[in-house]
């Protein structure tokens, strides 16, 4: 079990400092709450519209994550310039939470960021038969490795990305972005949970793994509009265009552990 969350800003050309500042106060406050589902490792992100990122993670409980030196750097790059805040609360299951490098969000396949909820089984044999690269113990790079190899001039290509998924036994959720496309941040919401809700008006867009967690930080703060995922859906968000794109996806253990296949037409949500 891992704590992902994320805050998603869509462009606004007068956007104002304070409402920047907001954000990242509901950030952290999502990474408070999100502390007891990985309380081992605690790690952030940020990414900008020219697709400059900055990564923080430490091998600390959020409570003390964000009093840290490695936190309030890096909020000190949190500006007007920002489309995706990522953050990870981390319980291992595949590699050591003391190895940093193996604590998320994920940066061992650039430019791909990657945080994943779950457990990939056998995914030493299936980065053999890909033949992909491989330098952690984490079990979680696979998935990192997959989005990079589909990466193209104009960002992933999700449906073949999804399409190299479908063998994959275990479980996930995830969140990922290519820092060379940073406008696109794709959610996928596989058999483990992650809850969404945006505020149109803001172009502001939130997930958390616990709709609980979401309450809290949110506070009952009007505007917001649940977002529901299904278990085997991606979402796919340009912040630019501010445009949803829904996709659906399966994998080996969406199957045998959620007990469905789910499949379907891709649908497009614009506001």
């Amino acid at each position: 079990m891992c704590g992902l969350i994320g805050v998603l800003a869509g462009y606004q050309s007068k956007r104002r400092l304070k409402d920047i500042e907001a954000l990242a106060d509901l950030f952290t406050a999502m990474l408070l709450l999100s502390e007891h589902r990985g309380p081992h490792a605690t790690g952030v992100a940020w990414v900008k519209r020219d697709g400059s990122m900055r990564v923080a993670k430490e091998p600390l409980p959020a409570r003390q994550f964000v009093q840290s030196g490695a936190y309030l750097d890096w909020l000190l790059g949190v500006d007007r310039e920002i489309t995706y805040l990522m953050g990870h609360t981390r319980w291992p299951s595949r590699g050591s939470a003391r190895n940093n490098e193996e604590n998320h969000p994920l940066s061992c396949a650039p430019p791909i960021l990657l945080t994943h909820n779950g457990t990939v089984l056998d995914h030493i044999r299936h980065t053999a038969r890909l033949h992909l690269p491989r330098t952690t113990q984490v079990d979680s790079e696979l998935l990192a490795r997959i989005a990079q190899r589909h990466l193209g001039p104009h960002g992933i290509d999700f449906g073949a990305m999804v399409g190299d998924l479908a063998p994959l036994d275990g479980s996930l959720s995830l969140a990922l972005v290519a820092t060379t496309c940073p406008d696109e941040v794709m959610l996928l919401k596989g058999n483990m949970p992650l809850e969404v809700r945006f505020q149109p008006r803001t172009r502001v867009l939130v997930y958390a793994s616990e709709t609980r967690i979401l309450d809290r930080a949110l506070a009952g703060e009007a505007g917001w509009e649940t977002l529901p995922l299904a278990h085997g859906e991606g979402l796919v968000v340009n912040t630019h265009t501010w445009t949803l794109q829904r996709v659906p996806f399966t994998f080996y253990g969406l199957d045998t552990i959620a007990g469905a296949s789910y499949t379907g037409a891709v649908m497009r949500k614009e506001r």
